[in-house]
């Protein structure tokens, strides 16, 4: 069962109430995950019925690990089966378990992600299903001290702004896709204080007073509502995005990893979702950013 057995790389500082526990292990800045579990040779057919399923291997986006640190849990507590997290930025997550082939369930903290993962057909298309929806945003401390008002700031010599690292992290490849667009990426990205390894650490950054902006997701200010204030971007790539969960082709239960697909968008899961600051009905457009 879920039990604290994972060492946390040194390089994220974790803030309280935001460090991912219980049956969580973090994935390294190079991608590689702190295993405890001998990787074996997998093919991509279900076990025989009657087989009992002890464990399930997920590899999610930190983005969505406020969720799915107590989703996880209740389900074990439920069916019996373990649900053995490693968490970390998408982008790495998808190249570590590709590479290994092996895991069952991928829940990316965006949904192009996702589309990358079926690119590398290293998910079942068919199993693909939408969990929560997510709304990127600038986030700065609550009360906007520095007074930032939009995306142009982020060019001002007397901000920390801190990033997600481009292709490692879901939310930094749409903090890239989204100064580009506004001709901002050439005069930002020089001046990034630092780029973060997972959208976990990207808030810790704002959290911990080490940055005064950061481009990341509207659950951060419901997550935070006495620390994060939330501002819309305008630009026509900062569209709703989502979280989605799909079984690895190399999974070897196929069954039990759409079974749990479908208690993560059971009534009771998607209670703790929004509990947890996540938008469970699609947003009406990507101007609805919390204040």
């Amino acid at each position: 069962m879920c039990h604290d057995r994972f060492r946390w790389a040194a390089a994220i500082v974790m803030c309280s109430g935001l460090v991912a526990s219980g049956c969580t292990r973090q994935s390294t800045d190079d991608g590689a995950a702190i295993a405890s579990t001998a990787r074996g040779t997998h093919d991509s057919t279900a076990p025989a019925k009657g087989v009992p399923t002890r464990k399930l291997t997920v590899f999610a986006g930190s983005g969505a690990m406020a969720a799915l640190k107590e989703i996880g849990p209740l389900y074990e507590a439920d069916s019996g089966i373990e649900v053995d997290i490693t968490s970390g930025g998408s982008g790495s997550l998808l190249t570590q378990f590709v590479q290994e082939q092996f895991g069952d369930l991928y829940i990316p903290g965006s949904d192009d992600f996702m589309d990358k993962a079926e690119a590398k057909e290293a998910v079942l298309a068919d199993t693909r299903t939408t969990l929560v929806y997510l709304v990127p945003c600038i986030c700065v401390a609550q009360g906007n001290p520095r007074g930032v008002k939009g995306l142009h700031d982020l060019a001002r010599t007397d901000l920390r702004v801190v990033l997600g690292e481009p292709k490692a992290v879901c939310i930094g490849d749409i903090s890239e896709a989204v100064l580009r667009e506004k001709g901002l990426w050439d005069k930002v990205q020089p001046k990034v204080a630092s780029f973060g390894s997972s959208c976990e650490d990207v808030l810790n950054k704002l959290l911990l007073g080490e940055a005064d902006v950061i481009i990341g997701w509207d659950s951060f200010a419901k997550q935070n509502p006495d620390k994060v204030e939330a501002i819309p971007i305008e630009a026509k790539s900062a569209r709703v995005r989502n979280i989605p969960a799909a079984v690895i082709r190399w999974s070897t239960q196929r069954e039990a990893a759409e079974a749990f697909i479908e208690f993560l968008t059971s009534p009771r899961a998607m209670e703790i979702w929004e509990a947890q600051g996540y938008t469970t009905k699609p947003p009406a457009s990507a101007s609805s950013c919390p204040s």
